[in-house]
């Protein structure tokens, strides 16, 4: 498959994973706490580390093992904290809570989405600080900035960024991380 056919598969794949997320994450927010907990910790397994190894099939890459896991888990962990913080205070609001879970599920899933695909389209392996400074690129790049709304990466945007890593060794993948980061510091 040609690399403009992987991402749009991928982005296929992040789609579906978000919608169905997004109810999961809504149902458990009528339900309220502790269940909102019990869905996010469920979800871990059913759809991110799902999507996780179908993105990395698609790109031809091994399934998800535990020493793939962990730099993942280290490098995203500080960039989504806002988010997993703003999902349980706020998703934990009668009824309002029920928007809150599904709009903070869409925001993860689609972060996350976007963050595998590119370490898988980049290569087998990932480092934990190409992982932690690739999340906060794409936070930055895909920022939620109304509360209330999150707006999904187009599909042209979402091919630029995953073509132009595209089976780069990890050097050149972080310098062009480093370099597009350094565009926001400006």
């Amino acid at each position: 498959m040609r690399n403009e056919e992987l991402a749009k598969k991928a982005y296929e794949i992040i789609s579906e994973t978000a919608s169905s997320n997004i109810v999961i994450q809504g149902l458990s927010g009528v339900l309220g706490f502790p269940f909102t907990i019990m869905a996010d910790g469920a979800v871990i397994f059913t759809h991110y580390g799902a999507m996780l190894n179908r993105l990395r099939s698609l790109y031809g890459r091994t399934p998800v093992s535990e020493e793939v896991l962990i730099p993942i888990v280290k490098g995203i962990s500080n960039e989504l904290l806002f988010d997993v913080v703003a999902d349980k205070v706020l998703g934990n609001v009668p009824i309002v809570g029920i928007y809150f879970n599904m709009i903070c599920a869409k925001t993860m899933t689609w972060r996350l989405g976007i963050l595998f695909t590119m370490l898988s389209a980049r290569g087998e392996d990932m480092g934990e600080k190409s992982v932690a400074d690739t999340t906060k690129l794409i936070r930055l790049v895909f920022p939620q900035t109304d509360t209330f709304k999150f707006q999904q990466p187009s599909y042209a945007t979402f091919l630029k960024l995953v073509n132009s890593i595209s089976d780069n060794s990890m050097e050149q993948f972080d310098k062009k991380i480093t370099k597009a980061l350094s565009a926001f510091d400006d």
